[in-house]
């Protein structure tokens, strides 16, 4: 357990005060702030930074359990046959994995996730979720969480916050009875929700053959704000007829969604959490019009229009330290097969994000004037807090706080440097044959340096390598 002696003149302190110091980093040992004259391993020079690791409670790491026929048969919900289901699972695993996600979080100065279910054997029921949960904190490299996937006719679990996908693996819509019925399994208890939904007077196959947008855009234009609005509008009510405990939108896009969120926590009876989209901060869709990215780079909800983006900038840094308010990436794998437009459709939503949140966070504090201590508490205090709920009794230390005897996560990053994201060295880093990002050239800033985890120092600034 070979202790890793890092110097700076700028370590985060939870007060905002930025102090130099010395941090003493040892595997499964409570970090140690020392005199900065104290003795180093590392010298981290005049300009780089050591902040509390980052935590993204929204990456999909698509990973699968591979269940027996006798598993499969004893704890079906609404899959297929055997025989149908097992290769997609196959093929899932053969793109993505755990492993894979964890060197993109390491990649990125993260150091918790919090992993989506929307796999073909998901994490349903307490028996899949806990087998699902064991798969990820098996293979992964940093701290996982797996959330259960809520579905019709499965009873909550305890104490876990289950994430309502809107529909069942594959995209097959729930009626509005069917959604009614799984919320009231999950009465008192916590649930998150994907903040969009079609318009109810159109369909996007209608809206693409008819709209004169740039193809490009015809995405963003359909599932526009008032999309997002009456999605959220919706499901609150949902929740507070079934006496939710708290309901977390996830991915929060534009800035009247966010406000309408914080409107709605001053009626009561229903905590409101929110995590705001990483992306959405940095693209708008008229930024993609033209983009060499711009056919891959959706999402769902769509991209904010230049003006809701601003807004929901300005309100962010506002609410910046209340604790119930987080970022969140919503990483998401996809082959470029699967991104492909299709009879005139995009495919997939959703683009790899992970190893890039420092330069967003970076975007945010030279465009946007966040300052570094806001970007600790949405990207690092905040969701460690949110996750160390789901991992009572498993932390030695106490975790979120940059003091001596926590536990030991950090990340050391370059707050200025220019950057531009390369398909092909990150390939190769991220051990990701498919990847490809909609950040491809992009002048972005920032890079992160380490990332440590529990005490164990990952130099992450070319190939990803563990240095004690």
């Amino acid at each position: 357990m070979k202790p890793i002696r890092l110097k700076t003149k700028h370590l985060h302190l939870d007060s905002g005060e930025i102090i130099p110091a010395v941090v003493v980093c040892t595997p499964n040992q409570p970090l140690e702030i020392l005199a900065y004259e104290s003795a180093c391993d590392l010298d981290m020079g005049e300009y780089h930074h050591i902040a509390l690791a980052r935590c993204d409670p929204h990456v999909h790491a698509r990973q699968n359990i591979v269940p027996s026929r006798e598993e499969f048969e004893a704890l079906k919900i609404h899959e297929g046959e055997f025989d149908d289901v097992i290769p997609k699972i196959h093929a899932a695993n053969l793109h993505y994995d755990v492993y894979r996600a964890s060197l993109a979080a390491l990649k990125g100065g993260v150091w918790l996730i919090g992993c989506m279910g929307n796999t073909p054997w998901g994490p349903i029921g307490v028996q899949r979720w806990q087998q699902t949960l064991d798969l990820y904190r098996r293979h992964a490299l940093v701290y996982t969480h797996v959330w259960p996937r809520l579905e019709p006719g499965v009873p909550a679990i305890d104490g876990q916050e289950g994430k309502d996908f809107g529909s069942t693996f594959g995209g097959a819509g729930l009626s509005a009875d069917e959604r009614d019925a799984m919320f009231a399994l999950w009465a008192g208890q916590d649930v998150s929700f994907h903040n969009d939904m079609p318009r109810p007077d159109q369909t996007i196959d209608e809206f693409f053959r008819h709209a004169t947008a740039a193809l490009e855009a015809k995405f963003h234009l359909y599932y526009n704000g008032e999309t997002v609005l009456q999605s959220q509008r919706e499901t609150i009510a949902l929740a507070r007829k079934h006496h939710l405990r708290s309901l977390r939108t996830r991915h929060v896009p534009t800035g009247p969604a966010l406000e309408m969120l914080l409107a709605e926590r001053k009626v009561g009876g229903l905590k409101l959490p929110i995590e705001v989209g990483l992306d959405y901060l940095y693209w708008s869709w008229p930024m993609v019009v033209g983009h060499r990215t711009g056919k891959i780079n959706y999402r769902r909800p769509a991209f904010p229009s230049e003006q809701d983006q601003l807004r929901l900038i300005a309100v962010l840094r506002e609410v910046a330290f209340d604790p119930e308010i987080h970022l969140g990436s919503d990483h998401a794998p996809h082959s470029p097969e699967a991104k492909q437009y299709k009879n005139g459709l995009p495919g997939s939503p959703g683009t790899r994000l992970l190893e890039h949140s420092h330069q967003i966070h970076a975007h945010l504090v030279h465009e946007h004037n966040f300052t570094w201590h806001q970007i600790d508490h949405l990207a690092a205090i905040h969701p460690t807090k949110y996750l160390e709920r789901y991992y009572v009794g498993h932390f030695a230390y106490p975790i979120a706080t940059m003091a001596s005897g926590a536990m030991c996560n950090l990340v050391v990053f370059d707050p200025d440097c220019g950057y531009c994201a390369d398909e092909r060295i990150l390939r190769t880093q991220l051990h990701d044959p498919d990847y490809h990002n909609a950040l491809w050239l992009e002048p972005l800033r920032g890079k992160v340096l380490f990332t440590v985890v529990n005490g164990r120092v990952y130099d992450v600034s070319d190939e990803i390598k563990a240095l004690n």
